[in-house]
């Protein structure tokens, strides 16, 4: 029975991993497929803790009977596998009751909330998961290894396919002529599609492959030991070519950091074969590169699969002789000749290494950010708080969904305290690994480094392979000690085991509202895909929607579209609870009252600029719907409320053209959205500054 159990975890965690690699690497949690994973997770999860409880509470009814458990009362405490599995999982739950604190004080998006929540309670889970396979038995610690070459494998295997016309892949190729985006107007992106993640995820990969080889000694590199070597040597260069492919800075420093830690924690023979074999692959994978730089990662699919087939011979045959145990000569040999054919092959890239302006783009954006983050500086404002907030604090019109830097986002989500606590914690994993001199913490240090320059923690994936390399160094280190706080953790459950039946009980609400929401975005799609003469069945889909997920924005809007204004206005107050800081709400809003020629209207559209002033559509749209309400309270004998509607467009109308023309004036400065001022918006406003008078609150009543 144990060993099936054991089989099914297996079956589990390999299946989920490559899922979330052909998913985008989990960066978008709710989509339907996540949300019905995520959700069979929680329900896993519910059911091994209700039999977790039951179990436990057998040995203690046991322990009042000598006769049939003598050691009953020190059967938990010794177990490895519950203290593993807490240490992996503690983490995550916390974080997800700290998102949950802020769902009930309110936060700025309810349903961005609830994502984060299910989220970070499905890695709490995965993480309980991984850590059994780690520390439960052999079996289980390969299969954790083999899944973790699985994913690295399928990451790469499947960008370079791409590269060499094999398996079409849209978004894996990130294409440009911008010199400050790309040197050689192509970077790869593969399953993740977005160079810079995918190039940290490979850094992570490559480094683990690298570690191994450095503790093969020579018979790992003949039949008799299956040939062991030129298998991780095959896989690190294809990590190393997916490295330099992708372009990524800040992946090739964080690779540097990660590999001199390496260094530092390997001894004698192990450091140089780590050298030898850094050298051959770095060196083979630039040559490579190189290559496909010039082609733009396009090469012609002959020439170009015999180039990497070359590469990988001569870099496995260079790799094998490094084990032998006289090659001192040939290691400080390749280690002087790997510099001079890594600098030329990447000397596009290093040119754009010096270039300042995404650098200057991202200190503004860090700048705007912390402006945020001293809104609430301790709890953070909720889910995704930079994504639903960025524009209404960004001092120029960068587009930026997310702030480049996972540790700020997480500040700004929990407050100081939510990331001090996530750092804790991933410092306590990160001790025993160091301890043991473990091969898996170059890999754990360069995921980490790269997550304080970008927004890899926006990927699900990346949070799931620092729990899995936790899991494995946490296994290669069993012999050391986790610490005072998992110890005392897990004594707390065996005070209180009714807390897993809590659990389980949240476990199930979770999963149900994970279907719900799933089945919610099913209506949506139906309403969307319905014709325009359908408009009464649309309706009434959306209303089924919404009833699934009240907090839903996105149907909340469809609906309010084929609404009467009235009815428009009602839905889109009550959205408001939800996410009061969602532009396009008040923008719908505001034409809604407009459309009912209400003058509450003026209030709602000046709110919706404000919270997204670098957008030249909704200034418009704010401008002629103002336009047209001061014209139709003119025509039914209201001159005093048109002339205060006017008044307020006139003042828009002036903050919009000074905007624009103090980004105009800045040509230096970066102008992603393409801010300026519009033609109509310049006819509407000169219109309202002549027909408006003093605002007077009195007038808009």
């Amino acid at each position: 029975m144990r060993q099936q159990w054991i089989w099914g975890v297996t079956v589990a965690v390999w299946l989920s991993a490559v899922w979330v690699c052909l998913n985008q690497g989990l960066y978008w949690t709710d989509r339907p497929g996540t949300l019905l994973m995520v959700s069979a997770w929680l329900i896993a999860g519910a059911g091994a803790a209700v039999g977790w409880a039951i179990t436990r509470g057998r040995g203690s009814s046991a322990k009042a009977n000598p006769r049939l458990l003598p050691r009953a009362p020190d059967s938990l405490r010794a177990e490895p596998t519950a203290r593993y599995a807490l240490a992996l999982s503690a983490g995550p739950m916390v974080i997800a009751a700290g998102y949950a604190g802020r769902l009930a004080a309110g936060p700025l998006s309810v349903q961005s909330t609830i994502e984060a929540i299910r989220l970070w309670v499905f890695l709490g889970v995965f993480g309980a998961g991984i850590a059994v396979l780690a520390v439960s038995t052999l079996y289980g610690r390969r299969a954790l290894e083999a899944g973790w070459l699985l994913i690295g494998s399928l990451l790469a295997v499947t960008a370079l396919a791409a590269v060499y016309g094999v398996l079409p892949l849209p978004g894996a190729i990130v294409r440009t002529a911008d010199p400050a985006v790309s040197a050689t107007g192509a970077r790869l992106g593969g399953l993740l599609q977005y160079p810079n993640a995918f190039g940290a995820v490979m850094a992570a990969f490559l480094l683990e492959r690298l570690m191994r080889l450095a503790r093969m000694e020579r018979a790992a590199f003949a039949r008799d030991g299956g040939w062991r070597g030129q298998r991780a040597g095959a896989l690190a260069l294809l990590f190393a070519l997916g490295l330099l492919l992708s372009e990524s800075r800040g992946a090739i420093a964080a690779a540097l950091a990660g590999w001199a830690a390496g260094l530092a924690l390997l001894r004698g023979a192990e450091r140089r074969r780590y050298a030898w074999h850094s050298a051959v692959f770095a060196g083979a994978a630039a040559v490579l590169a190189r290559g496909l730089a010039a082609a733009q990662l396009a090469p012609a699919p002959g020439p170009g699969a015999l180039a990497l087939a070359a590469g990988l011979a001569a870099a496995l045959l260079a790799s094998a002789l490094g084990a032998l145990p006289r090659s001192r000569p040939l290691v400080a040999a390749l280690l002087l000749g790997a510099p001079l054919a890594a600098l030329p092959a990447s000397a596009g890239f290093l040119g754009r290494g010096f270039r300042p302006e995404t650098a200057s783009a991202r200190a503004a954006m860090y700048a705007d950010a912390a402006a945020l983050l001293r809104r609430s500086p301790w709890l953070g404002q909720g889910g995704d708080t930079w994504r639903h907030a960025f524009r209404s604090t960004q001092s120029l019109p960068y587009v930026g969904s997310e702030v480049h830097s996972g540790y700020l986002d997480l500040a700004l989500d929990l407050g100081l305290l939510g990331l001090a606590f996530a750092l804790l914690w991933l410092g306590v994993l990160g001790i025993p690994m160091l301890k043991a001199r473990c091969a898996l913490l170059p890999s754990y240090l360069a995921l980490l480094l790269h997550c304080a320059v970008d927004f890899d923690l926006s990927y699900g994936l990346v949070w799931l392979l620092l729990l899995w390399t936790a899991a494995m160094g946490l296994a290669e280190a069993r012999g050391g000690h986790l610490g005072f706080a998992p110890r005392l953790a897990i004594s707390l459950p065996w005070l209180v085991r009714g807390a897993f039946g809590l659990a389980a009980v949240m476990l199930l609400l979770l999963s149900v509202s994970g279907f719900r929401e799933a089945e919610s975005q099913r209506l949506h799609r139906q309403a969307l895909a319905r014709p325009p003469e359908a408009n009464g069945e649309a309706a009434e889909l959306l209303v089924r929607s919404l009833d699934l997920s009240p907090y839903r924005t996105a149907a909340r809007l469809a609906l309010a579209e084929r609404s009467a204004p009235q009815e428009a206005a009602l839905l889109l107050r009550a959205g408001l609870r939800y996410e009061p800081e969602r532009s396009e709400l008040w923008l719908a809003l505001g034409r809604a009252l407009a459309r009912e020629g209400d003058p509450a209207a003026a209030g709602a559209l000046r709110r919706s600029v404000e919270l997204d002033r670098f957008d030249r559509v909704k200034q418009t749209t704010a401008l002629r719907e103002l336009s047209q309400l001061a014209q139709n309270l003119q025509a039914s004998g209201h001159p005093q409320q048109a002339e205060a509607i006017a008044s307020v467009g006139a003042d828009l109308y002036a903050d919009y053209t000074r905007l624009a023309e103090a980004i105009a004036n800045a040509p230096t400065l970066r102008n992603d959205r393409a801010f300026l001022l519009t033609a109509e918006a310049v006819e509407l406003g000169r219109k309202m500054q002549q027909s408006s008078r003093p605002f007077t609150s009195n007038a808009l009543k």
